[in-house]
């Protein structure tokens, strides 16, 4: 039985990695592309994608046959879900609350979304975990947790979620809402084998000495959104006079102004440690840091950071990883045995927090501001990293065992060949869940969404009466066929495209009918005799009798009062 292939909704910005603003998120969706382009390289079916359309879709095509796709391809606009293919719709982020009503009109036994976290700190991702507990999901949906950090989190929102909400409608809220399996992301490991000519070729780069120790940074140069620098440099710093090594400090990445740059070159400067910087974006050159390095050093104090996927490259480069025992990390990273976990100090009493906490929900502080100063409250214990450098720096046989078992554990556990099967084990599940759902016809029932109602229903109540199809319709001696040609020629009415007929069309339907109510035909009958669906003609008549060109028997004649 072949595995589930899923549709994938995706826009340009999930996967392109030639950016200016390169995101760990971007890599991840780029590697999830070649994971699944590696996993049904052999299956005869075409992958649907979903996207806005437009010139989404040429790119897109690129980047599927770029990621190594080699089957057919089939467009779908997210735009027209009545087009959505049925089964299970892989979202590389986590699927928001319109797309689950768009699903639950056309029923939500047809359709399961699996979604991805990644940052979960801003608050429109926190509303959006939030909204699983009341919004259009069902037990077939899934957000993947990349970490047993974010699956708690997760469930603290929802915790709180249900607890309001129990205490705003009186009753327990046990909502039943999307699976939250813990899958990792994945890396392409083929892609960071260690190779020593490669080593030379970049220690001959950055003019790194054979003596000299290169501690690696890899990922965006942002103190307040990715780790703040200033305990690596001491910690460097403090390793080499602890062992007399000459030590420097590399760092892959990219910064996103002049200032932030500047505080780097300030701490560095302060801490007086020699830094090499290259530009992460450039092609080829993250391989080669990784290959030039002696150790990856990575201290996240950010509660932006939810998994990590620089040390699992590093780890794949064959390096001893030095990082913060924080979130996704300690989930990684086996401490003693691929490296070192380094412990971390938040502060633990919420008031802390809330000054900034509720400057960010009022807007008096952006998410920038919100998220440097929640660092503000995070150590990393310098002296403790400073200590664990030393010993890799020290020896030799050491760093190499680290590295080893480091690169083993990558390949075995974390390579998108592995992660890959675990997400085809849970699109399974998640065919079968929908199976069941489509067994029970109350859950399967299509539902709108009460803020979109359509509001033929919702201002049922406004008018003096209602047209429908067994109403009798005929034509008004007051108007006659030019008059009405020149007024539906008129401009005001361009906006309505094909959902009102032509001159011609509109010219030739008023014709057909009689000019009394005697011989007057039901509205579905002429619909039927024009060739139109019931909706079509329905418009066409209340515009007809708009421009006083019909009378119909749904409402009658009003009673006018004596004319003097």
């Amino acid at each position: 039985m072949k595995p589930v292939l899923p549709s994938v909704f995706l826009s340009p910005d999930a996967v392109q990695t030639q950016t200016a603003k390169l995101m760990g998120r971007q890599s991840a969706g780029r590697g999830f592309m070649r994971g699944l382009a590696a996993a049904y390289r052999d299956d005869d079916r075409s992958l649907v994608l979903v996207h806005g359309g437009g010139s989404q879709q040429a790119v897109l095509e690129i980047e599927a046959r770029d990621t190594g796709w080699v089957r057919g391809i089939e467009h779908r606009r997210v735009q027209e879900p009545s087009t959505w293919p049925q089964g299970v719709m892989h979202y590389p982020a986590p699927f928001n609350t319109r797309m689950g009503w768009q699903r639950h009109r056309q029923g939500p036994a047809g359709l399961a979304f699996s979604g991805v976290t990644h940052t979960i700190s801003s608050s429109g991702v926190l509303a959006q975990i939030a909204d699983y507990v009341q919004g259009p999901f069902t037990v077939a949906d899934a957000l993947i947790c990349t970490s047993q950090s974010v699956h708690k989190a997760v469930h603290q929102v929802w915790q709180a979620q249900a607890e309001w909400l129990g205490r705003r409608l009186g009753v327990e809220v046990k909502p039943e809402g999307p699976m939250t399996p813990v899958i990792p992301l994945g890396i392409p490991t083929q892609d960071f084998t260690p190779e020593e000519a490669t080593r030379a070729q970049g220690r001959a780069r950055w003019g790194l000495q054979p003596d000299e120790v290169a501690v690696l940074f890899v990922g965006r140069l942002s103190l307040h959104a990715k780790a703040n620098p200033l305990p690596m440099y001491l910690a460097v710093v403090r390793a080499a006079a602890l062992t007399g090594r000459r030590l420097r400090v590399l760092e892959c990445g990219w910064f996103s102004n002049d200032a932030t740059c500047q505080s780097f070159d300030e701490a560095a400067q302060l801490a007086g440690v020699q830094v090499t910087r290259m530009d992460g974006r450039e092609a080829g050159v993250t391989r080669l840091a990784y290959a030039s390095s002696d150790v990856f050093m990575s201290l996240s104090d950010n509660i932006q950071e939810t998994f990590g996927l620089t040390p699992l490259e590093a780890m794949a480069s064959g390096l001893p990883v030095i990082a913060s025992d924080w979130d996704g990390y300690r989930e990684t990273l086996r401490d003693g045995v691929d490296g070192f976990l380094i412990p971390t100090l938040q502060i633990g009493v919420p008031a802390a927090a809330q000054a900034s906490s509720e400057a960010y929900e009022d807007g008096r502080l952006n998410y920038d501001h919100y998220i440097a100063h929640a660092h503000l409250q995070v150590s990393v214990d310098v002296q403790a990293c400073a200590q664990a450098l030393a010993r890799l720096v020290q020896d030799d046989a050491l760093r190499q065992r680290m590295g080893a078992a480091g690169r083993e554990r990558a390949v075995q556990v974390y390579d998108w060949a592995v992660v890959m099967r675990q997400y085809q084990s849970l699109w399974a599940e998640q065919t079968e869940r929908l199976a069941h759902l489509a067994a029970d016809a109350a859950a399967a029932k299509p539902q709108r969404d009460p803020a979109f109602m359509n509001h033929l229903q919702l201002f049922d109540h406004y008018p003096s009466a209602l047209l429908q199809g067994h109403h009798r319709l005929w034509r008004a001696a007051e108007v006659d066929e030019n008059a009405l040609g020149r007024m539906r020629d008129l401009a005001m009415w361009q906006f309505a495209g094909n959902r009102l007929s032509n001159v011609e069309a509109l010219t030739q339907a008023w014709r057909a009918l009689p000019e009394g109510m005697t011989e007057a035909p039901e509205l579905q009958a002429w619909a039927r005799s024009q060739g139109w669906i019931l909706p079509l003609a329905l418009r066409n008549a209340t515009w007809l009798a708009k421009v006083g060109g019909v009378h119909t028997d749904a409402q009658p004649s009003p009673t006018l009062g004596a004319m003097t």
